[in-house]
């Protein structure tokens, strides 16, 4: 009997934490501008319908981070950059590691992804290995700003720490990029 109960209370809690009896329901939008929403939903007639996610995963990200968990300590792509070093007028040292793209781009052109990774993040997190090399493999040079204080072996040379209440760091990053690569098509790419 009591093992009946704890089995149901588990299948409760799963439930309630992976939304799983949450119904889709029709987004709705929001704009001082009535005829701007009107054009945009009739160009994407798709908004108009309610999104239906997987069942398993779709309604709660924990699954979903379950499994990167899991996968991520099964492969974890290694990647060849190089990294670049330069300071603010406030003394803070900023660094981003670069890759170069591994092919060429179906456009036959020069792109350049500037990622900023989620806080407290850096080249060496998994996620953005992962994104680095597929966009390697897609024509496109990357790179990735590493945020202060989270690289163990590049001292913090200021009194502060990356926030994204102040952008200098990627701009400083992108500014970088801009001298070293004038010709360059610039995508900036933010993770949360």
């Amino acid at each position: 009997m009591y093992l009946l109960v704890l089995v149901a209370l588990i299948l409760c809690i799963l439930f309630k934490i992976l939304n799983v009896n949450t119904s889709p329901q029709k987004s709705l939008f929001y704009s001082a501008n009535a005829k701007f929403i009107e054009q945009i939903l009739q160009h994407a007639p798709t908004l108009c319908q309610p999104y239906v996610p997987t069942r398993l995963w779709g309604f709660s990200g924990h699954v979903q981070t379950i499994i990167q968990g899991v996968l991520s300590q099964i492969h974890c792509p290694f990647l060849n950059g190089k990294r670049y070093y330069f300071k603010h007028i406030d003394g803070t040292t900023v660094t981003y590691d670069l890759y170069p793209a591994a092919g060429q781009h179906v456009l036959n052109r020069d792109y350049t992804l500037a990622i900023c990774p989620g806080i407290g993040n850096s080249s060496d997190s998994v996620y953005i290995r992962r994104v680095v090399q597929e966009a390697q493999l897609g024509g496109y040079r990357v790179a990735v700003l590493n945020h202060i204080g989270v690289l163990k072996n590049v001292p913090v040379t200021s009194p502060r720490i990356f926030s994204y209440g102040n952008t200098n760091d990627y701009e400083g990053m992108v500014q970088d990029l801009i001298r070293r690569f004038p010709g360059t098509l610039m995508l900036s790419v933010g993770f949360s």
